[in-house]
């Protein structure tokens, strides 16, 4: 059944999932804030975003919020992670009580340590709140290379009408019901792949990243069973499955981030010459804030803030990681 799909975020996730979207046979309306990005897609169909896609004729690109919402059955919400309460606070007095809106968005709000999920609630508790999350680098979608995610509503109804809406030849979405898992291990494999990168970049070898991805999911499996998620789904698509992506490819910001760290030896020389959003650079802040609120232990989520934000030597980080107290696995 052909729905109205509008989609707030026109980078790169959000393009590639509004391609998605159209491909499903849904009508989409794709919200830019800058009119030169409106204007280039509905000109050429191309975006700056997404260099050599070509988008289907039929998306829409609009700057007008009011009546994207107030069309749309469905809303996907992909603004960065760190934008999301402004923006949604925007959209609250246009947006249908009825209307799902799907986060597709990974991160956790630096001033508060908030989940994007609690944020929304937070400003409109009746939200009928959907994540969308997984292993999907946005060209790849737009090239119609074959991706699975999850996506999770706390009414499986809910979930598995989405899914239908999202289903196409390339993109296959998964139902589930627990929306917090998805939503930490989406955050922290940010972080985790600037430390996989940072070992990278220094030359660590295959055994050292090999040990710190699979201590990494044991920090996402303990962090998400804190803050009110389920302990099995970290081994998911949106759980194990992004991290391997993510940590383990130069197509992720996060790593490419962490491996120029770690050949540059500190983080205070890159930070200075990044020009992309590098969300686990925020994250790695954001989530030990609230990690030291619930007195969680995440000793390798800790070391990147300490590289990132307090100029930690590389070496002297490895050595705490290395000489922590012996335990059970």
């Amino acid at each position: 059944m052909k729905m109205n799909i509008g989609v707030v975020g026109a980078g790169a996730w959000g393009t590639a999932l509004a391609m998605t979207a159209s491909k499903a046979g849904n009508n989409v309306r794709l919200w830019a804030r800058e009119p030169e990005v409106v204007e280039q897609i509905n000109q050429t169909h191309e975006t700056p975003f997404l260099p050599n896609a070509v988008l289907p004729t039929e998306i829409e690109a609009t700057n007008n919020m009011r009546d994207t919402l107030q069309w749309a059955d469905c809303i996907l919400m992909v603004v960065p992670a760190q934008f999301t309460r402004s923006v949604f606070e925007q959209m609250v007095p246009h947006l249908k009580t009825t209307t799902p809106v799907v986060l597709c968005a990974k991160g956790i709000e630096l001033s508060t340590g908030l989940l994007m999920s609690e944020i929304v609630q937070e400003i409109r508790p009746q939200t009928q709140l959907v994540v969308l999350s997984g292993p999907g680098f946005a060209a790849e979608v737009a090239k119609e290379q074959p991706t699975a995610v999850t996506i999770a509503s706390e009414s499986q109804m809910i979930a598995e009408r989405i899914c239908r809406l999202m289903k196409t030849s390339y993109f296959r979405p998964y139902s589930a019901t627990d929306i917090i898992t998805p939503e930490v291990c989406g955050a922290m494999k940010n972080v985790l792949a600037i430390a996989s990168g940072i070992s990278d970049g220094c030359g660590f070898g295959d055994n050292a990243r090999a040990a710190l991805l699979t201590r990494g999911l044991a920090e996402m499996s303990r962090f998400a069973v804190a803050v009110g998620g389920k302990k099995d789904s970290v081994l998911g698509l949106a759980g194990f499955g992004d991290l391997m992506l993510t940590a383990n490819s130069k197509q992720s910001r996060n790593y490419s981030f962490g491996f120029d760290v770690g050949q540059a030896g500190d983080a205070k020389s890159v930070l200075a010459n990044c020009t992309k959003t590098v969300e686990g650079v925020a994250t790695a802040s954001s989530i030990m804030k609230r990690a030291r609120e619930l007195n969680v232990e995440l000793p390798i989520c800790s070391a990147v803030e300490q590289i990132i934000y307090h100029e930690q030597p590389i070496k002297e980080a490895l050595k705490q990681l290395l000489n922590r107290p012996l335990r059970a696995e």
